[in-house]
């Protein structure tokens, strides 16, 4: 069957296995489809907000390269999305260079100075503002942008300033979010002024205008880095910072580096995929996929009409969460075998755990560190290999290191994927941490509650390294095909997105899906410490019996999901998609 033809099969494969039904069995009409999708050929961009989709390709479209586009875009997307991410949060960037056959990835995630957060002894909603890390947003995005980018500082930042100054309409999900933290918000009357003005919460086609924001944008458009980490931007945010009983210094803001580092790399059904080194968790993907790949799942039909594809698609997704619980930390505190969790060679002793026709009521984590000095796949041998930064002490951490078991499901992140004309390609997830991060308001912008899992630990004290990163799901992917971008892809959403991306992976690379088809196939949220499978609607009756037969205990998804933003090349084309499920937008050119 030729790839066209197999497309056109799965959109009426799609169409019957996921579309809603009423109680009386009646079909409803599906969700509306304008603006997920866009295809050109020029560069493509999605995102979490048409605004911010449309920033990105106004820098394509000036002559900028997918960097100025992601970089713009995430700027922008601060403005409109404040809840989720801003310029007091931070994130992670992959990026790839396409006459230079070369991949880099930036880690500029909030850190803490060690002696910061001592005494903490778990996440209090973020009164305690010690929970805050120094932000990395304006670092990161200004090291990418100047290292690779091609249009001025200026020019990236000036769709931000806009939105920021002029206004935009609030849309549902930021005007249910503003009425559902209402008691955060209120700690810090700045910021629940510009939320709830006149003492009402703003409502959805409500114009929010920033101006101390675009005020703040505007200094970093014209003094770059300093004007956020040695400025007077600086001096506000320590006061803040301090008011709320952290001793953060302006010496820690000015010490504040962004580490560049090599994307992890495995080889998948002959493509290089590529993702986020530790403390992100790409590793927990790529180990994933490693599962699947002695498996032709496509071959066993859809994992919504057959029970086989099912247990062999929910069973890799639960063994590679289970091996991610014990192994994921800062690589300056903790040794890890993040090279031996994504070898074949791992993935092989844990084969018997996979499409076994059974789920185990429990899948216990297993350790890699036998397989760290595995030999790079033919694949990935082109890439500078990853190499894990680690300080000479160790953490010998009692009990799961990973993120905090409460907060798995949950966390609101926002993510981006660009591509250029010429190939060039980015994937970029940053985040507050939780939604409006610590409710703390300086300068326009919330500040992060990144150190919500840190915990009160004396071994701290014999640390060596002077920041610590916590672990986080985020995992900014792009996948290889030769020397071509095939796929740039990322999520929000907790503890979902790594699944959530590799189920996506999947039904594009498996059974080469359309791209919109792919997005909207409903999905599996495991668990490796019980059999309950979480399960959006569409999964056949005889599939669900022939779960429940091996052992899995499907119920109804709990609150929820990963929203993946992807771009696909297909032929000379690049599709961007957004996910229907959520309000953001697809755009190219």
């Amino acid at each position: 069957m030729t790839s066209v033809v197999r497309r056109i099969a799965w959109v009426f494969v799609i169409a019957a296995c996921a579309a809603p039904t009423t109680q009386q069995g009646v079909l409803e009409a599906p969700a509306p489809e304008v603006g997920r999708m866009a295809v050109g050929a020029n560069g493509a961009v999605a995102s979490a907000s048409p605004l911010a989709s449309e920033a990105g390709i106004e820098m394509l479209r000036a002559g900028g390269n997918a960097v100025d586009a992601a970089v713009a875009t995430a700027f922008a997307i601060g403005v409109v999305e404040p809840q989720m991410s801003g310029i007091g949060g931070g994130g992670a960037v992959l990026i790839w260079l396409n006459d230079a056959q070369r991949a880099e990835y930036l880690d500029f995630y909030p850190m803490q100075p060690v002696e910061r957060f001592r005494g903490r002894t778990g996440y209090d909603g973020g009164a305690d503002l010690r929970i805050v890390g120094v932000p990395g947003n304006v670092a990161g995005l200004l090291a990418a942008h100047k290292r690779f980018g091609r249009l001025t500082r200026e020019q990236v930042l000036a769709p931000a300033i806009r939105l920021a100054e002029n206004g935009f309409p609030v849309g549902q999900i930021l005007a249910g979010f503003i009425r559902s933290d209402s008691a955060k918000l209120a700690r810090f009357p700045e910021g629940y002024r510009r939320m709830f003005p006149d003492g009402r919460a703003l409502g959805v086609g409500a114009v929010l205008r920033n101006p101390e924001l675009a005020d703040a944008l505007r200094q970093i458009a014209r003094d770059g880095a300093d004007a956020f980490y040695r400025g007077a931007l600086t001096a506000g945010i320590v006061g803040v910072m301090n008011a709320g009983g952290h001793p953060v210094t302006a010496e820690d803001f000015a010490a504040y580096e962004p580490l560049w580092k090599r994307p992890l790399c495995i080889d998948y059904r002959g493509m290089q995929v590529l993702s986020a080194p530790p403390p992100q968790t790409g590793a927990q993907v790529l180990h994933t996929l490693q599962l699947l790949e002695a498996h032709d799942i496509a071959a066993a039909g859809l994992p919504t009409r057959s029970g086989r594809a099912f247990d062999i698609l929910t069973s890799a997704l639960r063994v590679g969460m289970a091996d991610n619980r014990n192994a994921n930390d800062d690589p300056r505190w903790r040794t890890l075998p993040t090279n031996g969790r994504i070898s074949p060679a791992f993935a092989r002793t844990r084969a018997a755990l996979v499409g076994a026709g059974r789920a185990p009521d429990t899948i216990a984590p297993a350790s890699a560190a036998d397989f760290e000095d595995s030999a790079t796949e033919a694949g990935c041998e082109r890439f500078e290999p990853y190499s894990a930064v680690a300080s000479t002490e160790t953490l010998d951490a009692s009990g799961p290191v990973g993120v905090d078991e409460t907060f798995n499901a949950a966390g609101e992140t926002t993510h981006l994927s660009v591509v250029d004309g010429e190939g060039n390609a980015v994937a970029l997830t940053q985040t507050n941490s939780t939604v409006f991060g610590s409710g703390a308001w300086v300068h326009g912008f919330f500040l992060n509650d990144s150190g919500f899992i840190f915990r009160d630990d004396d071994a701290l004290k014999e640390i060596a390294a002077p920041w610590r990163t916590r672990t986080t799901t985020i995992a900014p992917t792009i996948v290889m095909d030769g020397n071509d971008v095939e796929l740039v892809i990322g999520a929000p959403g907790g503890g979902r997105i790594p699944t959530e991306i590799v189920q996506t992976m999947v039904y594009l690379l498996d059974y080469d899906m359309s791209p919109l088809d792919a997005v909207r196939m409903p999905r599996i949220y495991p668990s490796p410490q019980n059999a309950r499978v979480q399960l959006e609607h569409g999964f056949s009756a005889q599939t669900l019996r022939e779960a429940r037969a091996m052992g899995y205990d499907p119920v109804p998804p709990a609150p929820g999901y990963a929203r993946l933003y992807f771009v696909k090349r297909e032929g000379n084309r690049w599709v961007a998609v957004a996910d229907p499920r959520h309000d953001g937008e697809a755009r190219a050119y």
